[in-house]
């Protein structure tokens, strides 16, 4: 009976814990929701959430073609079993949640239409971003603290970081998803804001 206390105890030190650490809480949704992420699947979420969509979309008709084949692709995907459709069609990026991953299977599943899906996205893009780039560095450099205390198993920990700060030295702030990360889950999503999604999905 001891021993249980002790757990119950622990496990809400660590829930208060990740609760007073929105960085902390959002690591640990995303390896918990993504076990293959990788550094660079953090800050990107990371990234996502300060600095928005990673292009502006000053073409919306070739958006609307990349979106276009994409989303067959997919249906295609689907269909013969290569992958399903994740469990959760809304992830928030980061810790504050400014941007939402939105998969391509509401378009497949008629929750939204594909134009629909596309201004949302172009809307989003063109916004602007949250944070300029020097406080996008020191926003992650306070990430990046957090992972190097807390979550020192995430493999190839401190190559990736080095990795990322020289990039991020050199200005270069966008990053594609791991090799990890795209061999287990076959992303395929838009950037939304969050405000929008709110709009378009008020029940999520």
């Amino acid at each position: 009976m001891k021993h249980f206390v002790y757990l119950l105890s622990w496990l809400l030190l660590a829930g208060v814990a990740s609760c007073a650490n929105p960085v902390r809480g959002a690591i640990e949704r995303q390896l918990n929701d993504y076990p293959e992420s990788r550094v660079q699947d953090i800050y990107k979420s990371f990234c996502q959430d300060n600095l928005g969509p990673e292009h502006l979309i000053p073409n919306p008709d070739a958006a609307r073609n990349y979106l276009l084949t994409e989303l067959e692709q997919y249906r295609a995907d689907v269909a013969s079993g290569i992958y399903g459709i994740p469990p959760s069609r809304f992830f928030p990026t980061g810790d504050n949640g400014n941007f939402i991953r939105v998969d391509l299977s509401v378009v497949l599943d008629s929750l939204l239409t594909a134009e629909e899906l596309l201004g949302a996205f172009v809307e989003s893009a063109n916004a602007g971003q949250k944070m300029t780039g020097d406080q996008w560095k020191a926003k992650w450099a306070s990430v990046a603290s957090v992972l190097r205390r807390d979550f020192p198993d995430i493999p190839d920990l401190e190559p990736d970081l080095n990795t990322l700060d020289s990039l991020m030295a050199e200005g270069h702030f966008i990053v594609h998803h791991s090799r990890a990360f795209n061999a287990a889950y076959h992303p395929h999503y838009r950037i939304i804001d969050q405000q929008i999604v709110d709009r378009l999905f008020p029940e999520y």
